[in-house]
This record gives C-alpha cells, structure tokens and sequence, in this order.
C-alpha cells in the first residue's frame, strides 16, 4: 500500500546559490552580448572608414553599407543577448553545472534541487513513471519509505553544509568574454582616440556617415588624363592591339605634393590576368613654376582592361580601357562624270589599290568603312589641300568626297574617326592616276605591193585604226618627193568607232569627177610618201590628238622597170625551189638505202666461209655508198635496224620542212600576181603562167602531196618498230609517194625555166624597143639642132 510523500524544502543556502547561479549566467550573456556588438559597430566603423577614404562610394552605397552593419549588429545582438537572456534556466540544470565543477558534492546538490521540484515517495507499490535519471548519469531512486527520506534530508544537508566553500566563477569560461571585451574596448577606445586625436576627419567622416557628398581632402590630388570625370565610371575605347599611353598628373599646387612613386593595378577581364608596375616619372616639377607632376605608363591592349592607379593617399579606381577594332576602308567606287570627247555616260566603278579617271573626268569618291564614323578628313598629298567630306546621314558607314576634273595624278590621305572615338594608326592611302587621252593607232600594212609602183597603181593597205575612246575621222596623208603633205579622207568614216579596219586602197588612177584629172599625179622617178592618219574627238589640249600609222616610201616606176623587178624575184624563186627539189631527190634516196633484209633476223648467214659475202651481198656491197661498208660487211642487225629508223625519221622532217618551204615559194609568186594586178600591167597570159602553172601546183604539193607522204611514212616508221618483215609494204608506199611528189616538184620546175626563157625574150623585146627609143630620140635630137643652125644662118 503506498503513503502519499511528505512535502522537501531546498535547504536555504542551496536555494540561494542556486539563484545567484542564474542570475550570474544572464549577467555572463549579457556582456557577452553587449561586447559582440560593441565589436560589430567597432569594426564597421573602421572598416566603413577605410573603404569610403579609399573608395568614396555614392551616397546609395554608402547607405547599404552601413545597413550591412547594422544588420550584422542586430544579429550578433540577438545571438549573444536576446536568444540567451529569455532561454529557461532549470534548477537541476543549474545543479548539474555546479556538480560538474565540484564533484566533491557526489551529486547531492542536484538531488536535493530535483527533490525541491516535487518528487514523492510511495510505499508498497512501484511507482507508474520510470525513475527519473540523475544528470550525472546516474537513476534517482525515488523514496519510498522512511529511510529514504532520511538519505534525502541528510543529502540535503551535506549539500547545504557544502555551500559556503563553491566559487561559482569556477562554473564559467571567463576566456571568451575576456577576448570579447578586449576587443570591444580596443575598437571603441580607437574610436575615441581616433575622434580625440583627428578630429576634423572624424567629423568628416561624420558628415560623410550623413551621406555628404563633399569628397575626402588629400595630400595627393591625382588626375589621369582622358578620366578627369571619376564619378562617371569613365571608359576609353582603344584600337585593338594598340599602345596606349597612360598620363597622371599629380597636382602640387593648394598644399597637394607629389607622391615617390605611383603604381599602376590592372586587371583582364577576360581571361583573370593581372599585373601591376609603377609609372615612369617624366621630369621633376617645381613649386611655382609647374602645377603638377607627370607620370606616364604604357599599355598594350588586346582585350578590354580595368587599372587602379595608386599614388601617396590618393587612389584613381576602376578606370576600364575597352579594346575595339580600328575604323577601317572596306570598299571604294567611284562615280565618274566623263568629259564630252568621251562619249560616255556617268557610270561607278570598283576601286581596288589605284584608281583611275580619264583625263578631265570629274568624280564623287565614296567609300565604305568598317563602322559607323562621325568624321573623315581627306587631303591630297601633292596639292597640300584638303577636300571636303561628309558621312552620308542614312548609312553612317559611308562617306564621300569629289574630286575636280582629272589633269595630274594625286595622292589621297583618308583618315577615320569612328563613333568610339577611335582613328585608323596611319591615313589611308587613295592613289588616284589620270589616264591621259592617247592619240589614234593606225596599225596597217601593204598587201600586193612592193616598194615599187607604176604610176596608175592601186595600193591596198590592210589593218585597223584605232582609239582608245572613239575616232572622230581617218584619212590618207600622202606626200610627192620633198612636196606638200596632203591629205584623201577614206570613203568610210569612223563615226566614234573606237576600231576602224582598213577596207580601202589609195588609187592611183582615181581622178576628179569635175576635171577627169587624176587626184594624185605622180610620173616614174618620183617618190610617193603614203600614211594612214586618224583623229578622236579630244578636245581639252590647244592641239587635237592625231596619230598615224609608219609611212612606206615607194618609187614611181615604168611598167617595164617594174616588170624587170618582178622578173628578178621570179628568178630567186626558182632558184629557191631548184634547191627544195634536190632536197627532195635526198629524201628519196633515203628511203631507198633502207635495206629489210639486212635487218630481219639471221641476215648474218648470207656470209659464205671466212667471212666472205655471197653474191647477192656482195651486188648490195657495190650499190651500197662508202660510209655503209661496215655495215653490209655483216653489222649487227639491231644496229642497222635503229640506222633504218633514224633514216624514217630524218625523211619525216625533211618532209615537213619541205612543205613549209614549198607553200613560202608559193606565197612568193601570188604576191607576184598581186602586184602585177595592183600595178596594173598584168596580162590574161601572164596571170596563167604564173597561177595555174606556178602557184596552185605548188600549193597542191605542199596542201596535199607532201602531207600525203609525211602520212606514208609515219605508217612505215609504225610497221617497222613492229618487226622489218612487216614493213616492206608501206615502205613501197612511201617511196612511190616520194616518187610522185618528185615528179610533181620536177614539172613545176620545168614551167619555171619555160618562164624563164619567156621572160628572157620578153627582155630581148624590151631592149629592142629600148634601143628604137634612143635612136628616136638621138634623130630628133639632131634634127632639133640641125634646124637651129638653119634658123640662125
């Protein structure tokens, strides 16, 4: 059966080292919390204080920063302070702490504290609830009876009895609060220090805790050239891959001095590269003469960079360079105004290096860069001047200049200024050549005329007359011995044809429809000068372009004399194709010492005992020449073999040669016929002779016979590669084409001695008839004078 438990008083010594515990720990908190904090507004202090002296942030940053800190204190505030000073503080828990540091107590204290807490004792009956747990580790017996309750009040005792001799210091870790303390003493005396000592930045910094915007006073005052404006976050574009020279000035004027050494801080962006290096020094400024000090730094930028520059106490942040591509000329046309003489009509034209006008075009240069632009300057070089140019407003990639009426060629400096601010490194250079008007070509030549002509001759001329822009009129200038040049316009007129083939001949034997007198009348012994002239339609000289072509002299013959010049040639002719058909008399020659038999296999056994030829070779030794003794003597069939070849290769050129000769032979006596005809002292029979017996045979042998046999022997040359028993065919072929070309070159030579013998009897005449002209003349001569001497007796 179980007794209701007897109320337990806490011993009063207990209770009140208990609560004196309690209130000690709030007290440990509080200061601890009080000196966190105090160290939060401490070094926010300083921390605020060096980052606006060094920086200078805006006011908004300057706002957010001292928010940081005051949301820094709150925190550490309520870590420290507000969370501990309201966390419940139990009895035992406070017991526990004191058994821990005096164990002497052998847990008496928290036993006496849990029994004050209401534990019961029953009697004959287990209690409902598990044993509560000492909080040394141990079970709480709970009492159940009388004696337990004895142990209690006797625990009780001890502990009370205990009491006097606990130091509760001993319950707490003075070494954190001590640091805490120093700490925040240490801050906030440096605060008070820093306020006693230098007062005016205190109160500065104050003003600038009240968002003044009023900037710090310094000793060094620095200005970077190009980022005057720190406030603007100022950016300089550079041209990628360039120099960039750097100037600090640091002003030593109102108190400022200059500082030992300024450094230069940089960093890339792209990549996180970074470097420093101080500034070259330039001079030495003086007080009263100079107003700052120069430094000066040189960067290479590649990509875009971000500097600090340092010097003395005065920092320059966060100046950025931003690298971009230099303006460049990515396309140039001209649109060209010709001048009249032209006859063009305004076009543009692509530029590529050197342009070029024609002499007094006028033009506008337009030219596209690589970006937009807000300026471009042109000057030119040889005149020292500089024309006006202007950035089209639609598309600010384009701008334009004219260019005055061509007369000399210039040079043009283009520079660029693109909407980053950046120029090209070196001008651009735009030649410009003038291409001067050239004087008309006349390229012509005489066709079925010698250097002689009878006085009622045609003179054709062949070729062109040209111009480079088109010709105005083309005439012939023509001149007698040492006379007057005069001038026949041609029937057909250029009319601006820039090519004028010549289709016209000057005629001799043309005379005036009015007065039936020849236009041009020359006799023999006289010389005629003869050119063909043109003029284009330039007109910007004092002088208009003419130009013509080589002027050919010829002599005025009679048609006897020209006869006899012709007669000449016809004779070296002859004696041309003489030589051209002894030519032809070798190759078949050739052909016939190529022996088949001796180069077919086993042509060695034809050789009787000792070395002695048999009959039939030994008919070949007599018919063969001296150099081939050797070899009909019995040489090696191979070698007579490759002998034979040689032969048939040397006829193919021979051949080949021949033709070109023949068909010069016969190009020689149709420019015969020509001047016959051209002079006019050609015959019906004379014609015939020379065409149908001469010429057109000639041209047959080397059109068709000699090709004819070249091909036989290109077949001969094939079949005896391929074995000499095969070749005796095309080499009966060969020779009887060769045969057949003989007989055709022997025919053409015999009509040429006919010619000959004609031509000699025709001269048998002429020196007749010569003769009875000079007895004529020597007779009345005589009787001229016979008569004089009449008259004067």
């Amino acid at each position: 059966m179980a007794t209701a438990s007897l109320p337990f008083e806490i011993p009063r010594p207990v209770a009140q080292k208990v609560s004196r515990l309690r209130l000690l720990v709030r007290l440990y908190s509080l200061a601890e919390g009080l000196a966190a904090v105090a160290i939060v507004v401490g070094l926010g202090f300083w921390l605020g204080l060096a980052l606006d002296w060094m920086f200078e942030p805006q006011p908004a940053l300057r706002v957010a920063m001292w928010g940081v800190v005051v949301v820094a204190g709150v925190a550490a505030g309520w870590r420290y302070i507000g969370r501990r000073l309201f966390a419940p503080l139990p009895d035992d828990s406070l017991a526990l702490l004191v058994e821990r540091q005096y164990p002497q107590l052998r847990e008496g204290l928290v036993t006496t504290v849990q029994a004050a807490q209401g534990l019961g004792e029953w009697e004959g009956e287990a209690p409902a609830e598990p044993a509560p747990r000492s909080r040394l580790g141990g079970s709480l017996a709970l009492p159940y009876d009388g004696a337990s309750r004895e142990l209690l009040t006797a625990a009780s005792r001890n502990a009370a009895a205990a009491m006097p001799e606990i130091a509760l210091r001993r319950v707490f870790d003075m070494r954190p609060l001590t640091r805490k303390g120093v700490a925040a003493v240490g801050l906030l005396a440096a605060i008070v220090v820093f306020a006693i000592a230098q007062r005016g930045a205190f109160d500065f910094y104050l003003d600038r805790l009240r968002l003044s915007e009023q900037l710090w006073p310094r000793r060094v005052q620095l200005t970077v050239v190009g980022f005057e404006d720190r406030d603007a976050s100022p950016v300089i574009n550079v041209a990628r891959d360039d120099d960039f020279p750097l100037s600090v000035l640091a002003s030593i004027t109102q108190g400022h001095v200059a500082p030992e050494e300024v450094e230069i801080r940089w960093r890339r962006p792209s990549d996180g590269g970074r470097g420093s290096g101080p500034m070259l020094k330039i001079g030495d400024a003086e007080p009263g003469r100079d107003d700052a000090q120069q430094y000066g730094y040189t960067f290479k930028v590649s990509s875009d960079l971000e500097f600090d520059v340092i010097g003395g106490d005065d920092r320059i942040r966060n100046l950025r360079l931003h690298a971009v591509e230099r303006p460049a000329i990515t396309r140039v046309w001209l649109e060209v105004d010709y001048p009249a003489y032209m006859r063009r009509e305004p076009r543009s034209i692509p530029v590529s290096g050197r342009a070029e006008l024609p002499e007094g075009a006028k033009a506008v240069c337009r030219i596209e860069a690589n970006k937009p632009l807000v300026s471009a300057t042109v000057r030119d070089s040889v005149e020292q001047t500089d024309l006006t140019a202007q950035v089209d407003a639609a598309d600010p990639k384009v701008f334009s200049f004219e260019i005055p009426a061509a007369a000399s060629d210039c040079v043009f400096a283009i520079s660029l200024r693109d909407a980053d601010g950046v120029e090209n490194r070196d001008p651009f250079r735009l030649p410009l050549s003038v291409v001067p008007d050239q004087t008309p070509e006349a390229s012509v030549q005489l066709r079925g005329i010698g250097s002689a002509i009878t006085p009622q001759s045609t003179i054709p001329l062949a070729g062109s007359v040209t111009d480079d822009y088109g010709l105005e009129e083309a005439w012939f200038d023509y001149m007698i011995d040492e006379g007057a040049s005069n001038r026949r316009p041609l029937r057909t007129q250029p009319d601006g044809m820039t090519n004028l083939a010549m289709t016209e001949s000057f005629d001799l034997a043309e005379s005036d429809p009015a007065t039936k007198q020849p236009l041009v009348a020359v006799k023999p012994g006289q010389k005629l000068s003869l050119s063909v002239k043109g003029r284009d339609a330039y007109d910007l000289g004092a002088e208009p372009h003419i130009g013509g072509s080589q002027r050919f002299v010829l002599d005025v013959v009679t048609p006897s004399e020209l006869r006899a010049i012709l007669e000449k040639r016809e004779l070296g002719l002859r004696q041309r194709f003489a030589a051209i058909h002894e030519k032809m008399i070798g190759v078949g020659e050739l052909l016939d010492r190529i022996d088949l038999a001796a180069a077919a296999p086993g042509a060695d056994d034809t050789a009787g005992p000792a070395g002695e030829p048999t009959a039939p070779a030994a008919a070949e030794t007599t018919a063969t020449p001296p150099e081939d003794d050797e070899a009909a003597a019995g040489d090696d069939p191979e070698r007579i073999r490759q002998r034979d070849l040689s032969r048939i290769g040397g006829a193919r050129q021979s051949a080949t040669q021949l033709g070109f000769e023949t068909a010069g032979v016969a190009g020689g006596f149709d420019e015969i016929v020509a001047e016959l005809i051209n002079n006019r002292v050609d015959t019906e029979e004379l014609k015939e002779r020379l065409e149908r017996g001469i010429s057109e045979p000639l041209k047959e042998i080397s059109g068709e016979l000699l090709p004819e046999f070249e091909t036989r022997l290109e077949a001969l040359e094939t079949a005896y590669q391929a074995g000499s028993a095969e070749a005796a065919e095309p080499l009966a072929a060969a020779k009887s084409a060769a045969q057949t070309v003989e007989e055709a070159m022997k025919a053409v030579l015999d009509r040429m001695l006919e010619l000959e013998e004609y031509n000699e009897l025709v001269e048998l005449l002429r020196g007749i008839v010569k003769d009875q002209e000079q007895l004529k003349e020597r007779t009345q001569q005589e009787q001229r004078e016979k008569l004089k001497g009449l008259l004067e007796d």
